[in-house]
């Protein structure tokens, strides 16, 4: 009897390939037994791989270098949107690649948002997390994990902007909804043809699909998901809201307003550029005749 045994080889002959497959469990019988002859095999579990090339089509070209100058109005003013707040540095390339969209049916809010991955997906509050290679250093989104090639949604009615490839964000885009609130989609696979600088989307449209592209590579398949409310943009790129209590409402097709979503404080220079808060605590009262705080409060609220 062997127990987990793994084996992988290549091809020898035709195109490049390789092969890798696991036995859970192999039973090899030396003599006869239950009425199966002696060299009878009895195999549990076994799951076998193969890749092959395909050489029948060249390899498709790498994205040129460097981003072309934006189309221009006939007054000779360039004939794109403003600008998100950009977290990527280094050198962009335009464009990527694009698959054919499925037809899919997303349940929206009353207010018209939608939960932007489609299907089955985890995540969890990871916004301020550290990360030394964005600016700030803070994790400024969300990672929403599901299987690669998985239909990203528009989340809201909006226009599509800022589409390419960068060396953290991968394949990206940047949706800006009717209200002027943006959001960051990172790390895609491949865009959906709707995918266009510019091009007007409705929530619940596909608009891309889940990868690890950019800094991801490698990792587990996930979308990099922010939300930039209009009320903040003041603040660039650090004007963000956690958006962990709104995805979990979008996901029930419930609408929430961006004010729910945690605020992340940073320290250090640039902290006091936040806006001063909406309101003020001056004096609050306790309306419990016994304080949980107090050493044995507990104990004596019980027993009465």
């Amino acid at each position: 009897m062997t127990v987990l045994t793994a084996d992988s080889g290549s091809r020898k002959a035709g195109p490049p390939g390789a092969q890798a497959s696991v036995t859970a469990l192999r039973i090899h019988l030396s003599a006869e037994h239950g009425g199966l002859p002696a060299g009878s095999e009895i195999v549990i579990g076994n799951v076998r791989a193969v890749a092959v090339a395909d050489l029948s089509a060249p390899p498709p070209k790498p994205p040129a270098a460097g981003v072309g100058d934006p189309p221009t109005r006939p007054d000779g003013r360039p004939d794109r949107l403003p600008r998100a707040p950009e977290p990527d540095v280094g050198d962009e390339v335009a464009g990527g690649p694009v698959k054919v969209a499925p037809e899919v049916t997303a349940r929206l809010s009353s207010g018209g948002y939608v939960f932007p991955v489609y299907g089955t997906a985890s995540f969890g509050d990871s916004v301020g997390g550290p990360r030394p290679n964005v600016p700030g250093g803070w994790h400024h989104g969300e990672d929403i994990f599901a299987a690669a090639g998985t239909p990203l949604l528009a989340v809201a009615d909006g226009t599509l902007h800022t589409i390419g490839f960068t060396k953290i964000g991968g394949y990206r885009l940047w949706l800006r909804d009717t209200q002027g609130n943006e959001f960051y989609y990172a790390h895609l696979s491949a865009y959906s043809p709707l995918a266009v600088e510019g091009r007007s989307v409705q929530a619940g449209d596909v608009v891309g699909f889940v990868g690890d592209t950019g800094d991801a590579e490698g990792g587990s398949p996930h979308l990099h998901f922010e939300i930039h409310p209009a009320a903040m943009a003041g603040l660039g790129y650090d004007g963000v809201v956690a958006p962990y209590s709104i995805l979990l409402a979008w996901r029930r097709a419930d609408d929430i307003s961006f004010s729910a979503g945690r605020i992340f404080v940073p320290t250090g220079p640039g902290s006091s550029t936040l806006p001063p808060p909406g309101a003020v605590l001056l004096e609050a009262d306790d309306i419990a005749s016994t304080s949980g705080l107090v050493p044995g409060a507990l104990e004596r609220a019980l027993k009465d």
